[in-house]
């Protein structure tokens, strides 16, 4: 396994979110908002690599690494990103501009989506019910983050390309410890079979 960190790039440290990049074949796309976060004891901490994955405060992936766990994905079969991959003034729940900044990256975040998984058949993994609403159509009504944890109905569970800004399939992947996938035993089993 070779580990890469994503090249510098024009913007300065401040603004750059560093992506981890497994060389493996078959890696699954896992979607973040962006790396604002001020657990530096209220002040903003910069990460090395999204989610503060390797670093010694990874609990902004905890939750999410669990998740993987729980559905047989670990962290060599993912590629992460944020959909903004610089760092806000606000944390993404109080950011009343998220979907605004969300705006501007998301064609340098579909190129690279592309680049990576090209077919555009693999599902996407979301993190945060802000970020999959940023990404659905319009017209598309999203269930709540609660119908997707706790209905069994298969549909909830996968939003087609047509229906989102990616043009890939979305799954609820949220990392709040609510919705974790142990809470809905047919959502597990359906994204493990899904996975295997």
């Amino acid at each position: 396994m070779t580990l890469n960190k994503k090249p510098e790039s024009n913007l300065n440290s401040h603004e750059l979110s560093q992506t981890i990049l497994f060389r493996q074949k078959n890696l699954q796309d896992l979607l973040g908002a962006d790396p604002t976060n001020f657990s530096d004891k209220g002040k903003p901490r910069m990460l090395k690599y999204v989610f503060g994955i390797l670093s010694d405060e990874p609990r902004c992936f905890d939750r999410t690494l669990k998740n993987l766990n729980q559905i047989g994905l670990h962290l060599e079969d993912v590629y992460i990103q944020n959909v903004i991959q610089e760092y806000l003034k606000d944390k993404t729940s109080k950011n009343k501009d998220w979907e605004v900044y969300a705006k501007v990256w998301l064609s340098k975040l579909v190129k690279e989506f592309n680049s990576i998984n090209p077919t555009k058949r693999k599902p996407v993994l979301v993190t945060t019910e802000r970020v999959m609403k940023f990404l659905v159509n319009d017209d598309f009504i999203l269930p709540s983050a609660k119908k997707i944890y706790t209905d069994d109905r298969e549909d909830l569970f996968i939003i087609k390309p047509k229906d989102n800004k990616l043009s890939r399939p979305l799954i609820a992947f949220y990392k709040y410890s609510m919705y974790g996938i142990e809470r809905n035993d047919k959502y597990r089993k359906f994204l493990t079979n899904m996975f295997a």
